[in-house]
């Protein structure tokens, strides 16, 4: 196995920041890339933006394949979903020429970022050794609460939360780390909202990105870390800059502002801390599997979804009105006993718990928002509680249930072709 990783910085421009309300870059986002080469060529870009429409993931996608002559299918486009980061708004939000023209300006700056990632990537491409471990960290909570009126968002739910990190190391020749992976089920989502006392918000990547700025400092070797966001639907940090809660259908929200980055800090570091931690405990060996791809597409019931989330509110009664179905893609990265799933949507934590369980492989990771986004996939449960993750998503009941069902199916039939060569 040859192995490769970079990084760079998203350069922002005052002037589109300003669209949003963002005055200041508290701490700065980077693209990074880990490249891997084994019988095939996988690269996995890990962003450190809110989103990334769909067309963007395949712009970026083209523009590897053509470059570096990679299969687009071995190609994976993530996103670390920090909320402190300027959107890739779209035209008909935007409406201004002047404004839609910095916009193209903002996805140039993420784009030559992820292409500069990737080179450094591919010019480092060297024989390394790999490794697995999992350890437990504390900072993440489920976030449905049930108030008088309905469910919303908050802390400390009675729903999972899945404390797991898992990590990948990649050694170089000399055994200083090249590459951690690590994933984690939590939406960065610290500073989402939160305002300045002099007014306007703070650019930042939030927990994820502290975690990566973290572990990256422990090593004095250029090692990149790399997040890769879990089922995180449901599951928020365990303290945010603010609150929120509605009484008698009044929202009544606190906002502790600077000291979001305080809770920034000592989450992301908690979160850097066990990474690394679990990665000096792990001993990496030579890798003979060749890397295997594996995708499936599929149907699940669609929904309408309210396109204006400040009428989303805490509800005993909501329509859920059928809209068609929908196509979901399942991707599939495997090497060896590693099999990274890969979906758009966000899925909550015992979906993502479900596929773990029922995977024929020893670590099984799932990974949302990889290669675009698709909003919410909400479980039957969140149907049933009325949820924001079910009020906020364009699928029907079941479609959590169905992508479980479909995602096993391909592992276990990947599972058969290895088991068969």
């Amino acid at each position: 196995m040859r192995a490769g990783a970079g990084k760079s910085e998203i350069i922002l421009k005052d002037d589109y920041l300003e669209i949003e309300n963002f005055a200041v870059v508290h701490k700065t986002l980077n693209a990074r890339a880990l490249v891997i080469e084994s019988g095939r060529t996988l690269v996995i870009l890990s962003i450190e933006i809110t989103s990334l429409p769909n067309e963007g993931a395949e712009d970026l996608k083209d523009m590897i394949a053509r470059k570096y002559g990679v299969k687009k299918e071995g190609i994976w486009i993530c996103v670390t979903h920090t909320f402190s980061a300027p959107h890739l708004l779209p035209d008909s939000v935007l409406k201004e020429e002047e404004k839609i023209e910095k916009k193209a300006q903002y996805r140039e700056c993420i784009y030559n970022a992820s292409m500069e990632a990737a080179a450094q990537a591919f010019a480092e491409l060297q024989p390394v050794t790999a490794g697995f471990g999992s350890g437990y960290c504390d900072i993440n909570t489920n976030r449905d609460v049930e108030l008088k009126d309905g469910w919303w968002i908050g802390e400390g739910g009675p729903g999972l939360a899945d404390k797991t990190v898992s990590v990948v190391r990649f050694d170089r020749e000399d055994k200083s780390p090249l590459a951690i992976l690590f994933h984690y089920g939590i939406q960065s989502s610290v500073l989402d909202g939160s305002a300045l006392s002099a007014g306007g918000k703070a650019v930042s990547p939030d927990v994820a990105g502290v975690a990566s700025d973290y572990i990256e400092k422990q090593y004095d070797s250029g090692t990149v870390g790399l997040f890769l966001m879990g089922a995180a639907g449901d599951q928020a940090p365990a303290e945010r800059a603010i609150s929120e809660t509605f009484v008698y259908g009044e929202r009544i929200r606190t906002d502790r502002q600077e000291e979001g980055f305080g809770i920034c800090e000592r989450l992301g570091s908690m979160l850097g801390e066990v990474t690394c931690h679990i990665a000096n405990r792990i001993k990496s060996q030579d890798v003979k599997e060749e890397a295997e791809i594996g995708r499936m597409t599929f149907r699940v019931p669609g929904k309408e979804m309210e396109r204006d989330l400040k009428k989303l509110h805490p509800t005993r009664e909501y329509p859920f009105t059928a809209n068609g179905e929908a196509e979901v893609l399942i991707e599939v990265m495997r090497i060896g006993e590693l099999a990274l799933v890969g979906v758009k949507p966000e899925l909550n934590c015992v979906s993502g718990l479900a596929v773990k369980a029922c995977s024929p492989f020893e670590h099984t990771l799932v990974c949302t928002m990889v290669n675009g986004g698709a909003k919410y996939m909400a479980d039957r449960t969140s149907y049933d509680r009325l949820t924001y993750e079910a009020m906020n998503s364009p699928f029907g009941r079941g479609a959590a249930e169905k992508l479980t069902r479909q995602a096993t199916e391909l592992l276990d039939r990947m599972a058969a072709s290895k088991t068969q060569i």
